[in-house]
């Protein structure tokens, strides 16, 4: 049975997620838990939850406050959950597939960050927020760090403490800041803490040279996945990344490569080639079908538009 926490209690390095709400989210966060099982053994896990018993997979349990819309945004109070002196948050829709100590190691030497590859300027566009450098002259900032918030380190300190509560308060001025909705609880957390980053003037944050997490979004060419033999690579933005952590955000999340890991961590055994390729073709079969229902809806709504226009062209009688 796993432990609940009632307050924070600091080990030293420790890693957490969060899943709530629908079993699936769960589910997902149990795969993470076993796949850190398999290549990081000897950390600690936890999950911060709804759930008033997490199970085995996972050493601690730390209950979450009730929430009226679940979002992204709920990951802005991360550090007042985390028992650990030092965390490593990692989403619950992501796999690990090898040991990844040596990052772990480098990763320790910030009081906060994310994984960072670029920053952005006056002049630069982000999907979420209209004006990249109006929000940064309004908060006072220097570059914005564009990443995906798959994984977190911190460690109980100022700093970080910080970086958390500046990013909330910029969730009160989302609507100045020109920061856009990412889902129905409204602005997401990088965003967030991405703007709180610029506003502290921090520009030294983590870059893992592709070996830590990515995400196969913008990827090109299939997704190696092989968390029994430990790797993963795929090609990202025109250059192979081997990330330790795989991150299937969004729609990813029903990608063949994912499944397979799912089952075959569940089983501890990689799946007969016959199972492999049948989900992979039931991924190919519903994909298909969602592009046929996307054209044919699309082909009636201009038909309508069409005919809706001629219409009101005709005279009136």
């Amino acid at each position: 049975m796993a432990r609940t926490m009632d307050g924070p209690q600091p080990a030293q390095v420790g890693f957490i997620t969060m899943a709530f709400g629908a079993d699936k989210y769960f589910a997902q966060a149990e795969t993470l838990a076993r796949s850190l099982r398999r290549h990081m053994p000897g950390y600690a896990i936890a999950i911060v939850t709804d759930r008033a018993d997490a199970g085995p997979l996972f050493d601690i349990t730390v209950p979450m406050d009730p929430v009226d819309i679940a979002g992204t945004v709920l990951k802005t109070d991360l550090y007042r959950y985390s028992p650990f002196a030092e965390t490593l948050f990692i989403d619950s829709d992501c796999v690990v597939a090898r040991d990844f100590t040596p990052q772990l190691q480098q990763i320790r030497a910030h009081d906060f960050t994310p994984v960072v590859g670029r920053y952005l300027s006056r002049g630069d566009q982000d999907l979420w927020i209209r004006d990249v450098g109006a929000a940064i002259e309004k908060v006072g900032g220097t570059k914005f760090p564009k990443f995906n918030g798959g994984v977190y380190f911190w460690r109980k300190s100022p700093f970080a403490q910080e970086v958390f509560r500046r990013a909330i308060a910029i969730r009160a001025r989302a609507d100045e800041l020109g920061i856009l909705d990412f889902d129905r609880s409204g602005p997401g957390e990088e965003t967030l803490i991405g703007l709180a980053l610029s506003q502290m003037h921090v520009i030294d944050l983590y870059d893992d040279g592709g070996m830590l997490m990515r995400t196969p979004l913008n990827s090109t060419g299939p997704v190696h996945l092989d968390v029994i033999g430990g790797a993963c690579r795929f090609i990202k933005e025109g250059e192979e990344v081997t990330p330790a952590i795989c991150h299937f955000c969004g729609e990813w999340i029903d990608h063949p490569a994912y499944l397979i890991a799912q089952h075959e961590l569940l089983r501890g055994q990689r799946l007969p080639e016959h199972r492999r390729l049948r989900t992979r073709l039931a991924y190919r079969s519903a994909r298909f079908a969602q592009r046929i229902r996307s054209k044919i809806r699309r082909t009636w709504l201009k038909t309508t538009k069409m005919e809706r226009t001629a219409a009101e062209k005709m005279p009136i009688a």
